[in-house]
């Protein structure tokens, strides 16, 4: 469940800093997901496991925290309400400052929401993608993690504007002087 979210969220920051396809793994899907918060709740009549104050998501090199993370799951097909009526995760929130770090990046942002069904991740409010100096901010990122389609969106509209979509991407230097390649 987490895997998936640990994976979007680095594929996410790591395609729009760069602006190049997300062509390796930044995360190891399989490695054990510690999560820790103040507190845990299982609601099994709605299938949903809520993680509440200082959530901390540990995976691999990967980093999320946030206020809160709801994990939705889906209800097995013909199954009674109890503890095993849940299959596997919908989808999962995560709310209030949450923000995403590995060993590249970094990706804030107020909520973010990534539904596996359609492998999208949305992330809302204040949305800055920072690798190394590379700095891009927005409204609302969406992610498509299957095609590593990006939108970044803002709700200021027309030139002069503040707080339009806004990216400052600085190009690698190269090794070798432009002199020397005439």
């Amino acid at each position: 469940m987490i895997q998936r979210w640990m994976a979007a969220a680095a594929a996410t920051a790591l395609i729009l800093a760069s602006g190049s396809a997300f062509a390796q793994s930044i995360n190891d899907s399989s490695a054990p997901v510690d999560i820790s918060a103040d507190e845990q709740e299982n609601i099994n009549s709605q299938c949903r496991t809520i993680f509440r104050g200082n959530v901390e998501m540990l995976q691999d090199k990967s980093r999320l925290r946030a206020s809160v993370v709801n994990a939705y799951s889906t209800r097995k097909p013909g199954a009674q309400a109890g503890s095993n009526a849940c299959g596997d995760v919908d989808h999962v929130e995560a709310e209030g400052d949450v923000y995403f770090v590995n060993q590249d990046q970094t990706v804030r942002g107020d909520r973010a929401v990534f539904t596996y069904s359609n492998d999208t991740i949305v992330i809302t409010g204040n949305v800055i993608v920072v690798r190394g100096q590379d700095v891009a901010r927005g409204d609302r990122m969406t992610v498509n993690t299957k095609t590593n389609d990006v939108k970044l969106e803002s709700n200021a509209k027309g030139r002069g504007k503040t707080g339009r979509v806004r990216s400052v991407i600085y190009p690698e230097k190269s090794q070798t002087p432009a002199s020397a390649n005439r």
